[in-house]
């Protein structure tokens, strides 16, 4: 297994990337922090403490109101702009993206755009690290400095002098582990499993693995969202269907921004108008193969939108995608030197035969397979 871990601000930090160079802290009053800036660190503000006592260490920070849903939104922004990138990505609202890089071709240039891309979500560089597991990775990480990779090649000799406080321990274990004079991952390692999951329970042998680079964990993989949709209200209503036309061309533009992002595509089109004082109206229909781009959308909206005939004026517009499948773009950049998903490339090939014709695909077949000429080796036939 290859981990990469891109470590990153808070992702309650992240959103607000204006206030990057200051110290800031996030909390809810009469709570403890969520988070804080690397700016606030020098002043002892720590995630965990009460919101109260950071405010005496540091009184010119400044405070933010945890934001859940915004940094829920960013972390599934992140996700889908990572998912192409290795088979397997997980995004903590804590700052940490993982990728397991482990099997794939080009392992180096999908770690190079998993930083430019993690760089454009958030706004700064991200720390960079690459190990054999999510623990040594996020260690490397954070030794690392913004835009740069730390490469873990002996897991156990790079562990070994961090702190043990590093461990996915509660404070109660940690300072367990003080009083065992294990203060170091290196002395964790030396301790045998049985002998500190009798003093820890199992997080004990689970510490002492870790610690070794032996590392049992796995990531929770992200899967794309399986509904989206697109909304525009008119304000006065509508009545033209040109206007219509125009706006469920930019909301169909829209929509396969995001499907292109999520890797995924729409098995399900529902059309939804409002009108004015009366029931809503809408069409919907289900499609052979996923539809992910703005022409393939608006293929199918358009025409509906030319043969509606409203009621009364319209004064809003639904497009929504409910049922939302793999694309065949999903993940398909892995799929070098034949260690991808042969179904998304014949599915891909399906849908070009449908679209223009059984013509436009050709398969190769053996002719002179001695010939010294690359043309004479196959017959080309539809």
């Amino acid at each position: 297994m290859r981990i990469c871990c891109g470590l990153t601000n808070h992702l309650e930090l992240a959103k607000r990337p204006d206030l990057y160079g200051g110290p800031v802290i996030v909390g809810g009053w009469e709570e403890n922090v969520i988070a804080s800036s690397e700016e606030a660190s020098p002043f002892g503000v720590r995630p965990g403490m009460p919101l109260r006592h950071a405010e005496h260490l540091c009184p010119h920070a400044t405070f933010l109101a945890p934001d859940p849903d915004a940094a829920a939104g960013l972390r599934e922004l992140i996700s889908s702009a990572l998912y192409d990138l290795a088979p397997v990505v997980e995004v903590r609202a804590d700052g940490i993206a993982w990728l397991d890089v482990s099997g794939v071709v080009r392992s180096g240039t999908s770690i190079r755009e998993a930083r430019r891309r993690l760089r454009t979500a958030i706004g700064r560089e991200p720390r960079l690290g690459l190990g054999p597991g999510p623990f040594s990775a996020r260690l490397a990480a954070a030794s690392s400095r913004p835009g740069r990779l730390v490469q873990v090649e002996d897991p156990r000799a790079f562990l070994a002098p961090l702190a043990s406080r590093e461990l996915p321990l509660d404070e109660e274990q940690l300072e367990r582990l003080d009083l065992l004079g294990l203060r170091t991952l290196g002395a964790v390692a030396a301790i045998g499993p049985r002998e500190l999951e009798s003093q820890l329970g199992r997080a004990g042998r689970h510490a002492v693995l870790l610690a070794r680079g032996d590392e049992p964990g796995e990531l929770t993989p992200w899967r794309p969202p399986q509904f989206t949709c697109a909304h525009r209200q008119f304000e006065p209503a509508v009545e033209d269907r040109e206007a219509l036309l125009f706006v469920s061309r930019a909301l169909c533009d829209d929509l396969a921004s995001e499907l292109g992002l999520r890797g995924a595509g729409a098995k399900r089109v529902r059309v939804r108008l409002v009108y004015e004082f009366n029931q809503p109206d809408e069409r919907e229909s289900i499609v052979l193969h996923p539809l992910s781009s703005q022409a393939e959308l608006f293929g199918l909206i358009g025409p509906w939108i030319k043969e509606w005939q409203p009621r009364a004026p319209i004064t809003e517009l639904w497009i929504e995608l409910p049922v939302l499948e793999a694309a065949g773009r999903r993940q398909l950049r892995l799929w070098s030197g034949g260690d991808g998903n042969s179904e998304e490339v014949v599915a891909a090939l399906e849908r070009l035969q449908e679209r223009h014709g059984d013509g436009v695909v050709s398969k190769p077949r053996p002719a002179l397979l001695s010939s010294p000429l690359p043309n004479q080796r196959f017959d080309w036939v539809s």
